[in-house]
């Protein structure tokens, strides 16, 4: 078998990033601090589970998935080779392979999508947001131009969809950040918001003295998404 890379976790239920039933791999290692991140063992490399691929092609098999999603961490901190040589042994299952990402390696973004049939795209908030999380200058225009190849993507294959993806941390997102996001997003997208909620693994733990949005709060933003899009959904992880 060609070389795979480590797979670190696996969620018999789908991963928050597609809606539909989708079993869900993820892989470890990430490019960006955000401190609100529920997966802090895997973006620092500590997760001492390794899931063997046997396991979830069976489960693939019996449970008759036709979706498997790509998650972490952020999956294209993966090594090129073994990321492409892991979608194309789901794609051999005869799944569809779905990817949440962050968007900021854009090249490797540019060189997978074309065996890709969904990714969750991240966009955290306005450029200052990614000047705190990375340290990329780049972090910010590489995720406006994954942004681009997502839609360049969708209006060529037919076999190819994508959403938009943020959450709503209060620190980076405001009704300023909805405009701003809202400004650089189609009018077809789809806009999912999720709800920031406190975990016990989180990647700064201050971050649980951080009082989510209320309900009505999270209804005003809401309302400003859908000033650009219709398609505007809340996910609750």
């Amino acid at each position: 078998m060609k070389k795979l890379p480590d797979i670190k976790g696996f969620n018999e239920c789908s991963e928050t990033g597609i809606d539909t039933f989708a079993p869900s791999i993820f892989l470890e290692g990430c490019n960006l601090r955000c401190p609100y991140c529920m997966n802090s063992i895997l973006v620092k490399h500590q997760s001492p589970n390794t899931v063997n691929i046997d396991r979830v092609r069976a489960y693939v098999s019996e449970s008759k998935s036709e979706w498997v999603m790509i998650s972490g961490g952020e999956p294209t901190c993966t090594e090129l080779e073994s990321l492409i040589n892991l979608i194309e042994e789901i794609k051999s299952w005869g799944c569809k392979v779905g990817m949440s990402t962050n968007g900021v390696n854009v090249e490797v973004i540019r060189e997978i999508l074309p065996r890709l049939n969904y990714v969750a795209l991240d966009i955290k908030g306005l450029s200052g947001v990614y000047d705190e999380i990375s340290k990329d200058k780049k972090a910010s225009m590489n995720n406006l131009i994954s942004r681009s190849l997502l839609s360049e993507t969708k209006l060529k294959r037919n076999d190819f969809d994508y959403e938009i993806r943020t959450t709503l941390f209060p620190p980076f997102v405001n009704k300023k950040t909805i405009h701003y996001i809202g400004g650089i997003i189609r009018a077809d997208d789809t806009w999912v918001f999720q709800q920031f909620r406190h975990s016990k693994n989180m990647l700064d733990a201050n971050c649980s003295k951080i009082k989510p949005y209320s309900e009505k709060e999270v209804e005003v933003l809401l309302k400003i998404a859908k000033e650009y899009t219709e398609k505007v959904f809340l996910r609750h992880v």
